[in-house]
């Protein structure tokens, strides 16, 4: 069991979804809380609003990356290497998916036997992926020197 599973099944149990566990685990990772980014992150669960949309760990890893090396205050640059790093791990996400059909929530939740009853993924059943999906972010950081222990 990777040891990530202990510490996202309480976050699962309240509610969060994939897209907030990667920003909270981000947030954590640097010492820091941000609820209204965390609520705003809420918008990109279950594919965004089952509207057919691509799997939250995709999208919200994108954020967590974006929280490390984006542009967030007026005086701020992005990270040169900002377009392929989000590019680099689009491109791992979707070779990694792409034995379940597709990259939306639905395609993947179906493959990996998440789905529930009511459509919805379960995100503890999603949560090899998630923790996969984690270990590619910090190595990601690690080989663009982001520090994720200082995020933005």
């Amino acid at each position: 069991m990777h040891p990530l599973m202990m510490e996202i099944a309480p976050l699962a149990r309240q509610g969060y979804c994939c897209s907030q566990l990667l920003l909270l685990l981000m947030l954590e990772q640097s010492g820091a809380e941000n609820p209204a980014l965390t609520r705003a992150m809420q918008g990109l669960c279950h594919g965004i609003g089952q509207s057919d949309g691509p799997c939250g760990l995709l999208t919200g890893g994108a954020c967590a990356l974006a929280l490390l090396a984006g542009k967030g205050a007026p005086h701020e640059t992005p990270h040169p290497m900002f377009t392929p790093l989000l590019n680099d791990y689009a491109s791992w996400f979707y070779e990694r998916v792409v034995v379940y059909g597709g990259t939306n929530c639905e395609a993947i939740a179906a493959g990996l036997g998440a789905a529930t009853g009511g459509g919805k993924p379960d995100s503890a059943a999603c949560a090899v992926l998630l923790a996969e999906c984690w270990d590619k972010l910090l190595e990601l950081a690690q080989d663009y020197e982001l520090n994720p222990d200082t995020a933005r």
